[in-house]
């Protein structure tokens, strides 16, 4: 089955949102790294790294579906995202602190600060969405 023009979309403004969480992430590390060597940027690049990956896991997951043309689709692939994105960051996390043995601080404020995009996106509308491309825009696409 393919995906519509929508479920495209949508996961197209998921990987925008993820490269905004890629730049917060970058900042951040700089700083830690800045004031706390190069330990602290690394537990700040796990920590941001981890929330996006969680979180572009979910969003994809959720937007293989068109929730316009499957609603309970749609909500069944939200929750399977949901808990496989919550499952996916507690592994993230452990192989972190066991593995890497990050620094805690910089690694949580990291993974916090990822959720920045999201503040951003919800109030600004995901202006993103409206892609300036008319072939990107399932509205416009079919107009001549």
């Amino acid at each position: 089955m393919g995906m519509t023009d929508t479920s495209q979309l949508m996961q197209k403004a998921a990987f925008r949102l993820a490269l905004w969480q890629v730049a917060i992430t970058s900042a951040v590390a700089v700083c830690f790294g800045w004031f706390g060597g190069t330990g602290s940027a690394f537990s700040a690049a796990a920590g941001g790294g981890i929330g996006i990956v969680a979180g572009l896991y979910q969003a994809l997951k959720m937007f293989r579906v068109d929730a316009s043309a499957s609603p309970d689709r749609f909500m069944m692939a939200a929750y399977v995202g949901e808990a496989v994105k919550i499952l996916l960051t507690v592994a993230l996390f452990i192989a972190a602190i066991r593995i890497f043995r990050v620094e805690f601080t910089a690694t949580m404020v990291a993974y916090a600060a990822t959720y920045i995009a999201y503040w951003i996106a919800l109030s600004t509308g995901y202006p993103w969405f409206n892609s300036d491309d008319a072939g990107d825009d399932p509205a416009t696409r079919n107009r001549t």
